[in-house]
Order: C-alpha cells, then structure tokens, then sequence
C-alpha cells in the first residue's frame, strides 16, 4: 500500500469520527445554556488556542514520534466530548471546555496538514488532492446524522469513546508509513515572505467561510428546525453534493468564470438564511454543497500547493498561525455584534470578496 492509500484511509476514519460532534457541538452548547456570546467567546478561545497548539505540535515532533501525538490528541478530543456532556454554565468551564477542544483538535489538524504535505506528489497534486476529499465527503456524509441519533440513545459520555476507540483505529495505517526527515522550519518572518501576497490575503479572507460553517447549525436549529436529526440531515445532502462536485465538476470548473460561480454560490446562502421551510432548505443545502466544495477545492489546493519539501514544518506554522488568529480575530468581533444572522451575511460579504482575489492572484482549480 503506498503512502497516499495509508493516508487516505487515516483521513476518512479519523473525519468519520470527529464529524459525528464537531458539528454538532455549538447546539449542544446552545442546549446546555450557553447564550451566543457564550459560545462566540468559546469558539474565539478555541481559536487563540488553537494557534499555540499548532506551533508547540510541530515543535514536539522533534521529541516525540508523530503518531504518539496523534494517539494523544484523539484522547484529548474523547475527553473534551466527555466535559461537554457534563459542563456546567460557569465561564471558567467553558475556558477549560475550549481549552481542550483546542488540544484535542488542532495536534490533528496540524499533523493532518503535516502528513498531506509529504505524502502529496508535486506531480499530481490536484489528483491527489481530489482523492482524498472524495474521502472525505464520504465520511461525512453518515456521521452527523449518526452522531445526531446516538446522543439521543447513548449520549456523549459513551459517544466520546467511541470516538477516542474509531481514531485511533485511524491512526493504524501510519504506523508504517515513514516521511523523510527535514530540515529544522526557517524562521518565521522569512516563511511569510516566501508566501506569495495573493495567496496570503486569501488565506486571511477564506477564513470567513469557516466562520459561516460553523455557525450554520445553530442557525438551522434556531430558525429552521430545533433537532439535531435535521442537523445531520442537512449535512447529508451538502456532502451527497459535495461528492457530486468532486467526482463529476471538478475538471469541468473553469477558472475564467470563477467568480461568477461564487457569486452564484454567495446569492444561494443568502437566499438560505432568509427560508425557513425545511423541505425547502434540503434543495439549498444541495445547491450549497456544490459552492462550498468548488470553494473548499480551491482552498485546499491554494494550501497543499508548496513545494518546498525541507521546510514543510516552517510553512504549516505560519499557515495554521494565519488560519487561528484570523479566525479568533473574526470571532471576536462577531460577539461585538451578537447577532447570528448580521454574521452570517457579513461572512458571505468576505466570500464573494475573496472570488476578486483569487481572480487577480490566479488561484484556482488547474494551478
């Protein structure tokens, strides 16, 4: 089994089970008592976190083997699950709560990014890319919906190990596979020089979008529909979509009329945050699925399209440093406003403003 295979296998197994909450956690939240503000000062902290843990997990690998960090992180996670089934409504909880979530998710998402840049031929890139976010989708697609009905049956306490046991089972295929040994990462402000203007402010302004993702539950399930089983619903016919696109219009894209697609895409969510039918939604949500992967394609081209192969460390420090604190930054002001729909339009603001940068930097789906 080559090295691509073995980290595909690890991405849809470890995305099956952390999608089955991680979704789902701002209304469990929400249900728990938590107001908006609340959970926005959650979310921010998590982010601020966030761009800590990173930095300190690509130091750690000098010292420790890296799937042991990945072993200890699908614990951390479990763990957090298991504090939010029985959190409390203080803050102090909640800064406890963020600061393990932080642990639990981004020493995965740091190595996650770490493996995919090693694994990834330069060669064919978009052909690996487009592989393993077919994957992806399709490990979406079940698990909000699953997750959705076993905290209704078993709840959080058992679903917290089900998750630490299913990640770790993901992590199996790694144990073979070996990445060569780089470079100590160049300093920091020389990693950020090296990163193209273009490519750097969509980094900052695609953050929005995650923005947008994250709060989409607790929309729905204020304005829509108040159970989880919709949640996971919903979520089914974005990734059913979202395989549809990759598997079918991937190649079809062109960038010449990028952003007349995300324009497109940027009138649907606002027609979706002004429905309420739910049936209705369904359709949208399947419209969705189809903007946001042509999106989230882009994206995860733009981030996995580095070549520098002895400084991968460096450039995923910079990259998740960008990612964190745009993120936290967002989220804070987003509690200024404290108002769950002006959110969500002044995140589709910023995702039709980032087709008219990637337009004139010239990123897109065939780079």
């Amino acid at each position: 089994m080559d090295k691509i295979k073995k980290y595909n296998i690890f991405i849809f197994i470890s995305t099956f089970a952390r999608n089955m909450i991680e979704v789902l956690s701002i209304i469990i939240l929400y249900k728990q008592g938590f107001s908006l503000t609340n959970i926005l000062f959650f979310f921010a902290l998590i982010y601020f976190f966030g761009s800590i843990v990173s930095y300190l997990t690509i130091k750690l690998l000098k010292y420790i083997k890296v799937n042991y960090i990945l072993i200890l992180s699908s614990i951390i996670y479990g763990i957090s699950i298991y504090y939010l089934s029985n959190i409390d409504k203080r803050i102090s909880s909640l800064i406890i709560l963020s600061f393990l979530y932080s642990l639990g998710s981004y020493i995965y998402h740091t190595i996650r990014h770490y493996y995919a840049l090693h694994v990834m031929p330069n060669a064919q890139q978009k052909k690996a890319i487009t592989k393993f976010l077919i994957l992806s989708y399709i490990a979406v697609i079940p698990a909000t919906y699953i997750g959705a009905y076993l905290i209704d049956t078993i709840g959080l306490m058992y679903i917290s190990l089900i998750i630490i046991v299913i990640s770790i089972i993901g992590i199996i295929p790694l144990i073979r596979l070996k990445i060569t040994v780089e470079e100590a990462p160049s300093k920091i402000i020389l990693t950020i020089k090296s990163i193209s203007k273009g490519k750097f402010l969509f980094f900052i302004i695609e953050q929005f979008k995650v923005i947008f993702l994250t709060l989409q539950p607790l929309y729905l399930f204020l304005y829509v529909d108040n159970s989880l089983e919709y949640i996971g619903i919903f979520n089914i016919f974005i990734g059913i979509a979202s395989v549809v696109f990759i598997y079918f219009f991937n190649k079809k894209v062109s960038n010449k009329y990028y952003y007349l697609y995300i324009i497109i895409f940027c009138l649907v969510l606002i027609l979706k945050i002004n429905l309420n039918n739910k049936h209705l939604l369904l359709f949208i949500a399947f419209v969705e699925g189809l903007g946001i992967k042509m999106y989230e394609s882009i994206s995860t081209q733009n981030l996995y399209n580095f070549t520098s192969k002895n400084n991968i460390k460096g450039y995923i420090i910079v990259v998740e440093l960008i990612f964190c604190l745009t993120r936290g930054l967002i989220t804070l002001l987003a509690i200024l406003i404290n108002d769950i729909k002006l959110i969500l339009y002044i995140c589709i603001f910023f995702i039709f403003i980032s087709c008219f940068i990637i337009k004139k930097a010239q990123i897109g789906l065939n780079n």
